[in-house]
């Protein structure tokens, strides 16, 4: 019956073509009044859209279009003819440009077919598309990814992101049909803009105010299947842009003179030397002490096994004698610089000894009885890094940062005056009226106040030297992350200990491993949190001891892969897995720290004011012994012994049941917090070969010390 209807249909088409051109003929239409012949009428073209053949399911729509049609000769208007032949279809035939929606009601094939007659009734070829409809929906959403350029033009990461606000960036659709149906992109930008997009990919969307965003793609195709990338929102940090700080500043390395085998140092002690602060707000010039006239505090690096000679030229033109401490080193106590060894002004010294133990944050200061605040506080000190034979195998292993990413911070508090008259000039204010020690209201990193260090993302290893002079921080990260606390005083632990703070009193040292790789284009900064330190003021600070504050910033501004695995455990042959065990004490020794008004502030250990010419305690050469150190007093006091580094056995409150120590307490240490109350037993042995003479012990707030709060005592030979 169709193909009847259509075999009707083109004899009709014949007639009326015929009778078309008679009329034209005897009009006088088929030539032009010169005799000319008229051009030929060429087909129209049938196109219908859409145009390739389809699979769908039963009871499924399509829309079918027709006015991509079109006639070369302009013999418009068209007229259409549709047909829908084979399986039902919710209709048969069209005349319509447009039919619109068609419904597939029954499984089969429908063959749909179109012919458009332009206005001189020449009929184009027939176009055809064949529709196949499946009675089960075997048809499969879109699947695939999207992805982003990290706001740095390089695409292809899928997780989510931190960026600085006012960055753009650039987001990508990987996504495909299975079937190969036409997919639909709705892009759904929370936040941002645009808020909305339609395009494939490549969109640059603009983060300009700080928050929290999310990042979606709706892909949909033809037949309404539909997927949500990622099934859960790409999630997009964008963080304020970072105020502009000073740069960071790196100690200066001393480089010796190799002679015989032995490295040589000069050390010249000078006063009076300018020296630039940079600071958020500026920078001025302040005249401090300084070893070699240098704008910061020295580093020396030596290994283990190395002999060192360093020769000290007391150049203060205050006639004031000085010394150099060799703070935590085990040396012979001639070499140790104590008070017992001044070096006039205008005199020299040279120190002499032979580096004979594991690689440690070391450092050296003066340490002339009764300028020994003065001094430190006036910018006298000095880093020194000792390696070994563990730590150089760690770093060639990557197991522990090195080189670039191995960095000393050396933390300091200091007060300057005001600079009305802006002259460019801030001088140091010092006091010694508080009970808590010079507490300044300017923290310094490096002779720098608030500054920042770009890093990449990978760990770093923070050597932290708290050289206040009396000053308490609690160090932790911003973001509260945790970091591994790698070593104390005295050198590696043997297990990393993670940690997301950790408290240096004055004169303690730490190395802690920060892991910067997730960080990218963000800044951290490292505080010092809030805590009690007891009663009392430092001399004419604003900034308590216990106050929090920021210390310095790392803007994480460069992304690398990181080769570095920190190491789980030291060999076994490494210096601290030689634990000390209280039934190894050949003697214990105690000592009590406390403060009384009486006749004017007064610092004491064993209810005794510091006499140099008094020897307190004598130990035998050799000796292993435990001394149990007690705090009376209202206020914490960093205990520091000289000659040896020493294990913490156990801590707690003083006449109660004392813990055994664990985790950062399991280092060698030779400067321990002792809190108001409470009782710290350690435990050390007296090397033979190198421990004889006289060494100090004292509270390492420097006012403290200065102020009697030490004792001698005398290691035989």
């Amino acid at each position: 019956m169709v193909l009847l209807s259509k075999i009707s249909h083109h004899k009709i088409k014949v007639c009326l073509f015929i009778l078309s051109s008679f009329f034209l003929i005897s009009c006088g239409g088929g030539s032009s009044s010169d005799g000319s012949t008229t051009p030929t009428n060429t087909k129209p073209v049938a196109v219908i859209s859409p145009a390739s053949d389809q699979s769908i399911n039963v009871n499924s729509i399509i829309n079918f279009k027709g006015n991509g049609s079109s006639d070369a000769d302009g013999n418009t208007p068209l007229t259409y003819q549709w047909a829908f032949s084979g399986a039902t279809t919710s209709i048969q035939s069209s005349t319509a440009e447009n039919p619109g929606d068609v419904s597939f009601s029954e499984v089969g094939t429908v063959t749909v077919t179109l012919i458009v007659t332009d206005n001189l009734g020449l009929a184009s070829s027939e176009a055809q598309i064949t529709v196949e409809v499946s009675s089960t929906n075997s048809n499969q959403a879109p699947i695939g990814s999207i992805s982003h350029d990290n706001g740095d033009g390089s695409l292809g990461t899928t997780t989510d992101i931190s960026i600085i606000e006012g960055a753009n960036i650039i987001f990508d659709s990987n996504i495909t049909d299975p079937e190969n149906d036409a997919i639909n992109y709705d892009w759904r930008f929370n936040g941002a803009s645009p808020a909305t997009s339609t395009n494939e990919g490549n969109i640059s969307v603009n983060y300009a105010t700080a928050g929290n965003y999310t990042v979606s793609l709706v892909a949909t195709d033809v037949n309404g299947n539909s997927s949500t990338f990622p099934a859960a929102p790409l999630k997009i940090a964008v963080l304020a842009k970072a105020s502009t700080l000073p740069v960071f500043k790196s100690l200066p390395l001393l480089s010796p003179t190799i002679v015989n085998g032995v490295a040589k140092y000069t050390l010249n002690v000078e006063e009076n030397v300018n020296v630039t602060i940079d600071s958020p707000s500026g920078s001025w010039t302040t005249p401090m002490m300084r070893y070699n006239s240098l704008p910061l505090q020295p580093v020396i690096a030596a290994k283990r096994g190395d002999k060192i000679e360093v020769t000290v030229n007391n150049k203060l033109t205050s006639n004031e004698a000085t010394t150099v401490h060799w703070h935590g080193f085990k040396i012979p106590g001639v070499e140790d610089g104590g008070p017992d060894f001044p070096i006039a002004a205008n005199t020299s010294r040279t120190y002499t000894f032979t580096m004979n133990q594991a690689a440690a944050p070391l450092w050296f200061h003066p340490h002339a009885h009764g300028t020994t605040a003065t001094q430190v506080y006036k910018g006298l000190a000095g880093a020194f890094i000792l390696t070994d034979d563990i730590t150089e195998s760690l770093e060639s292993n990557n197991q522990l940062p090195s080189a670039s990413n191995d960095v000393a911070l050396l933390v300091q508090d200091r007060q300057f005056t005001d600079d009305p008259n802006n002259t460019g000039i801030r001088n140091l204010v010092y006091s010694s009226a508080g009970v808590s020690g010079m507490l300044g209201d300017v923290i310094l990193v490096n002779g720098v106040e608030m500054p920042a260090l770009e890093v990449s993302t990978s760990q770093y290893r923070f050597r932290i030297f708290n050289g206040s002079n009396a000053r308490t921080y609690d160090f932790a990260l911003d973001t509260n992350a945790n970091f591994y606390v790698v070593s104390t005083d005295g050198g590696l632990l043997n297990n990393p200990v993670a940690a997301n703070h950790i408290m240096l009193s004055a004169g303690e040292r730490a190395e802690i491993v920060v892991d910067f790789s997730n960080a990218y284009q963000q800044n951290i900064t490292l505080i010092s949190k809030a805590f009690s330190a007891g009663g009392g003021m430092g001399g004419g600070s604003s900034l308590a001891n216990g106050d929090p504050f920021d210390v310095m910033r790392f803007d994480v501004t460069t992304q690398i892969t990181d080769t570095v695995t920190l190491y789980t455990s030291l060999p076994t042959n490494a210096d601290i897995n030689s634990r000390l065990t209280a039934a190894m004490a050949d003697t214990s020794r105690t000592f009590v720290m406390s403060m009384s008004g009486g006749g004017g502030m007064q610092f004491l250990i064993n209810n005794k004011v510091f006499d140099i010419n008094r020897i307190d305690e004598t130990v035998a050469s050799g000796a292993t012994e435990i001394w149990e150190i007690s705090n009376t007093s209202q206020i914490a006091h960093p205990f520091h012994a000289h000659a040896i580094q020493w294990q913490i056995l156990d801590r707690g409150t003083t006449g109660g049941t004392l813990t055994p120590s664990s985790g950062i307490d399991l280092g060698w240490k030779d400067t321990v917090l002792v809190q108001p109350n409470e009782t710290v037993r350690f435990i050390g042995k007296f090397d033979p070969v190198i421990n004889s003479g006289k060494y100090m012990y004292h509270c390492h707030i420097l006012e403290h010390e200065d102020n009697g709060m030490m004792g001698v005592f005398e290691v035989l030979p």
